[in-house]
């Protein structure tokens, strides 16, 4: 793989191996082997299909992680359902184990090194509102973060013991703004009856 490293600018960072074998996980249960072999070849980056056999600790250059996500938001334009559906899978691989929603945020802020920020903005009994700046799954122009917010959403309710559902709430987002990819996600916590 070509080491993009000196690159300035928004493409500057590192992602650990593991978030990227979670992220190729979820497109083979979602897309099948080939649909994820279509998403890395349009990426340029075919190589990375036998990725899981890497040290998980290790890290791939941010430029390279975000050709891949710009080429699976090319090739799933507008499939809002399964993007959402590679995020609840993306949430299940990266953190399989159960782990507390605060941890969860805290440490995808550190295995995704970028110019980009999750944070809770407000932690209730009842509602969690999380604030996303530059989120890096949706900078592109008329391209929605159901990905990103399926990825929150879920890894919040796997916090939560079986008898709570997650309800998001006004997530209202113009992805034909250029800075769509910051925004709050509203969460409610509600009992299932």
């Amino acid at each position: 793989m070509v080491n993009n490293t000196e690159i300035i600018g928004e493409y500057l960072g590192t992602v650990k191996n593991r978030v990227l074998t979670a992220l190729l996980q979820s497109y083979m249960d979602n897309l099948d082997y080939d649909g994820m072999k279509s998403i890395l070849k349009e990426a340029g980056l075919l190589e990375l299909k036998d990725i899981r056999d890497v040290d998980p600790e290790g890290e791939i250059d941010f430029f390279s992680f975000k050709k891949i996500i710009s080429a699976q938001n090319c090739l799933l334009y507008d499939s809002t359902h399964l993007l959402s559906e590679i995020g609840r899978k993306f949430s299940f691989y990266l953190f399989p184990f159960g782990k507390v929603f605060e941890e969860i945020v805290d440490e995808i802020n550190e295995l995704i090194i970028t110019d980009w920020q999750v944070k809770i903005v407000e932690n209730r009994a009842e509602t969690i509102i999380i604030r996303v700046d530059k989120c890096i799954f949706c900078s592109e122009i008329g391209v929605s973060c159901e990905l990103f917010k399926s990825f929150l959403i879920n890894s919040l309710e796997k916090s939560l013991t079986s008898d709570y559902r997650i309800v998001p709430y006004e997530t209202k987002e113009n992805i034909n703004n250029p800075n769509h990819n910051s925004f709050v996600l509203k969460l409610r916590i509600e009992k299932h009856l």
